[in-house]
Order: C-alpha cells, then structure tokens, then sequence
C-alpha cells in the first residue's frame, strides 16, 4: 500500500469517527474473515488479539509475540480495501519507546488505528502516569 493510500484510509477512518451514526467495529482474525465483513458492507473492520491469537494456539494477553501480532494485522489489512484498526494488547513493551517501536510497525503493517490496553500482567489498571507516557510513545510512534 502507498503511504498516500494509507493516508487516504486513515482519514476515512477518522471522518467515520466523526460521523453521526455509531461507528460498529467488527472484528476479523485472518484475510477471509476480513473479506467477509468488507463484502457485508462495514466501512472498517478490527483486529482481535484474542481471535489472532487463539487461531494461532495461543492465550489472549499477549500470547503473542509482537511479531506474531504484526503479521496478523498486515494479513486482515491487506486482505481489504477498507481501513483496519488494530488490537495491540499493551503494545508489545513495558517503556513508551518499545511502545513507540510497536506502533510504528503497526502502521508499516497497514492498519490506521490502534487500540491498547491500560492493564497490566493480571488485570489491574495502569498508573494513570504511566499510560499518559505510553500513549505519549504511541503518538510518537505514529509520527
């Protein structure tokens, strides 16, 4: 994919945020399942770490290695035309610059959007702090 057609699904993506109507993300776990949900007609579809991970024989909650993560985000993005918005569990580091590192290889994998969780190994939530840092790295590794 070009960086202009990037661009052009990443402010789609975000215009639909924007929109009045409810934006229903589904969620895909491999290219067809991508495709399917792009033939139903939603205008952006989801990564699951749980679905990715579970098709692989592993534990939602980073089972995955970052890599093993990477690859099913740029299977779902680059089965479809239509923006792909990515689980990314904690980002896949414990310091915003791994943080960082992880959302720019998310970005080069295809996907516009991110989402990643305030938790911690066992459930509980992040120091407020330290989640503003993270998601600091986040932009950062947006660019």
């Amino acid at each position: 994919m070009t960086h202009a057609e990037q661009t052009a699904k990443a402010e789609t993506f975000a215009a639909l945020h924007r929109a009045d109507e409810a934006l229903v993300l589904p969620n895909a776990w491999d290219g067809i399942s991508a495709r399917v949900l792009e033939a139903a007609g939603f205008p952006a579809v989801a990564t699951a770490s749980a679905s990715i991970s579970w098709t692989q024989g592993r534990r939602d909650g980073e089972g995955l290695t970052r890599e093993q993560a990477l690859a099913g985000v740029r299977l779902v993005a680059g089965s479809v035309d239509v923006p792909v918005t990515a689980d990314i569990e904690r980002g896949f580091g414990d310091d915003p610059e791994a943080v960082a590192a992880t959302i720019a290889e998310v970005i080069a994998a295809g996907a516009v959007g991110i989402n990643i969780e305030d938790s911690v190994d066992g459930g509980a939530q992040r120091d407020i702090a330290e989640m503003q840092a993270r998601i600091r790295g986040a932009r950062q590794g947006a660019g």
